[in-house]
């Protein structure tokens, strides 16, 4: 893409930059390596004995995301997935042989926290300028779900990129559109609002269930909510002094409720 000269012309009055990627899962389920398509991005799964790098990965390490040049062998398998990538710089740059493409002013990046641990933290990008006649891959696309890396970059006065640093990742967790119609030209701005895998996480898992059916679809192992089921239709007296002698469902019973998937009685407590 060629630079845009309004801006290119004057480079001394840029000192930093935006660097947006977008990875879009297009499906949640993976392919063999014998199934993967040449052209086509994908992120790799599970190694297995598959040779990555001999179909187009720079290496052959779990999350790498490769564009592939011939079908795969052996057990491996792949996600396939969209990447897109975008900055608010005003001309192309690559950082890690991702070659990023220049918006200029186009493209908007909302503040991202930092803190010297991790936290939960949101943030969005926006995209203006889109047409009608492009406005339908994003309609079309999955963008709910993805990830999202920024990275800001920094130039020396020869407008050379010098440093990077990342600045977030996170998924997409929503977006919007917004129209604005001048004439007979519709012009469209998409927004995606993101978070940290932290805020993430934590939703995650304050939206499961105390009972076994619904600890054990994440943690198959984990016996703590086994005995749950003891406690169903049960009356407590919360700070009263306990009573000798009190009684409580056998674990035959909490297992044989269990059984029966009886997970009606307790529900998520906040």
């Amino acid at each position: 893409m060629e630079n845009i000269p309004a801006v290119a012309n004057n480079k001394p009055l840029v000192v930093n930059a935006e660097f947006v990627r977008l990875t879009i899962y297009d499906s949640i389920f993976a392919v063999n390596a014998n199934a993967i398509v040449a052209n086509t991005a994908y992120q790799i799964q599970v190694v297995g004995n598959t040779s990555w790098t001999s179909i187009g990965a720079p290496n052959n390490n779990i999350g790498t995301v490769f564009l592939a040049n011939n079908v795969g062998s052996g057990n491996g398998t792949a996600l396939e997935v969209e990447v897109h990538t975008f900055s608010s710089a005003y001309q192309e740059e690559t950082i890690n042989d991702q070659v990023y493409t220049p918006l200029g002013g186009l493209l908007a990046v909302g503040h991202q926290q930092r803190d010297m641990r991790v936290s939960s933290a949101d943030t969005s990008v926006s995209l203006s300028g889109i047409d009608g006649d492009n406005i339908q891959y994003a309609l079309d696309d999955k963008i709910r779900g993805s990830k999202l890396e920024i990275t800001r970059g920094f130039y020396a006065n020869n407008y050379v990129l010098a440093n990077t640093a990342q600045r977030f990742t996170g998924i997409v967790t929503g977006w919007s559109i917004i129209e604005e119609r001048q004439g007979s030209d519709d012009n469209f701005t998409v927004t995606l609002n993101a978070s940290s895998y932290k805020s993430v996480l934590e939703n995650r898992i304050s939206g499961r269930k105390t009972n076994p059916i619904s600890w054990k679809e994440t943690a198959p192992t984990d016996t703590s909510m086994d005995q749950i089921y003891s406690l169903a239709d049960q009356w407590f007296d919360f700070g009263g002094k306990p009573i000798a002698g009190s009684t409580v469902a056998s674990q035959t019973n909490a297992q044989t409720a269990t059984s029966n998937q009886v997970d009606a009685y307790v529900q998520e407590q906040p």
